[in-house]
């Protein structure tokens, strides 16, 4: 059982929230977490094509006849 204090205190506080200011924030904070995930993600679809082109860093074979 609550208080009557604590009722009054539940209850301001209630009141000073603001639903859609809140759901800015979250809309906010996911865009910052799709922005971070961004390069990580398109660096795995990436690494999941495979390219038909040689690995040019580990160099070019060629046979010597």
């Amino acid at each position: 059982m609550l208080t009557s204090t604590q009722q009054v205190e539940l209850v301001a506080y209630r009141d000073s929230l603001n639903p859609a200011a809140i759901g800015r924030q979250i809309a906010d904070l996911q865009a910052v977490l799709l922005k971070l995930a961004e390069d990580k993600t398109e660096q795995l679809y990436l690494d999941s094509i495979p390219t038909a082109l040689p690995d040019v860093r580990k160099g070019i074979r060629i046979k010597v006849s």
